[in-house]
This record gives structure tokens, C-alpha cells and sequence, in this order.
């Protein structure tokens, strides 16, 4: 397996992974404006693939934001891996990859929001995240 930059040749395979992984429907995708979401994160210096003989089993995303405590942070947007390929190794390498490319830019935190109760929040504490265990609630508001 080898972790590489994200080329944004690589949308169409990232993309029919993220519907495998996240169990949607294939037609999901058609909603969702991927490609600019992609260069933004490519961009930020936080887009890698991961692959195995040529065929591209796992995708990370992110980018950085500042931080009033750590002065910036690199966050996880999204990270999936193909279901036939999970448990392999392939999530560990890519946040290995992702932390590497933060810790060159001086930045000492990753971060990542995940549902407590999805298996997501058992692999990240898997690899090394630390549950917050704060009281902080995302909220939104559509304009």
C-alpha cells in the first residue's frame, strides 16, 4: 500500500468509495458538489489516497483552522476505506500521512467529529484520538 497527494483525477474513485463505505445510495453523489470540496482540501495541503497495485482502497480529507488555544488545528473532514479493504491498516496510514503534513506546517493537534455511537468513534479512539468529553454540541443554521 502507498499514501499519496490526492490528484483530482482521483474524484470519481473517492467518491464511489465514500457511497461504499457510507452505505448510500449510488446516485447519492449527484448532490453533493464534491469536486470543489476537493480542490479546497487538496489546496489546504490535506487531500491523500490510498492505494493498493494502482486502485485507490481509502481517501482522507481535511484543512486547517485556527485555534484559540493551539493557534491552529488540522481537522479530519472525512476519512473512508473501502469496506473489502477495512481493518487492513489503511485508516492508520492515512492519519499517519494526514499528521505528518500538519506536524511540517507547525501544527502540534488533529481533530476530527465523529457520532459517538458509530463505529467511526471506536476507530479513531483505536488510533490514538482522545474523546474531548466536553460539552460542545455543533449547531447550524441554513441562510
Amino acid at each position: 500500500m502507498i499514501v499519496r497527494e490526492l490528484s483530482m483525477d482521483d474524484v470519481p474513485s473517492i467518491g464511489n468509495i465514500y457511497v461504499e463505505a457510507f452505505e448510500h445510495q449510488p446516485g447519492t453523489l449527484k448532490f453533493y458538489r464534491l469536486e470543489p470540496y476537493v480542490q479546497f482540501c487538496k489546496d489546504a495541503g490535506y487531500a491523500f489516497v490510498a492505494e493498493e497495485s494502482g486502485k485507490i482502497d481509502g481517501f482522507i480529507l481535511g484543512y486547517e483552522h485556527p485555534d484559540i488555544f493551539n493557534g491552529r488545528i488540522a481537522f479530519i473532514e472525512l476519512l473512508a476505506i473501502r469496506p473489502e479493504v477495512q481493518k487492513q491498516g489503511y485508516a492508520r496510514q492515512l492519519i499517519e500521512r494526514f499528521a505528518e503534513a500538519a506536524r511540517a506546517k507547525g501544527i502540534r493537534e488533529i481533530s476530527v467529529a465523529t457520532a459517538c455511537y458509530k463505529d467511526a468513534y471506536l476507530i479513531y479512539r483505536h488510533l490514538g484520538f482522545t474523546d474531548s468529553r466536553n460539552d460542545m454540541r455543533t449547531l447550524f443554521k441554513r441562510i
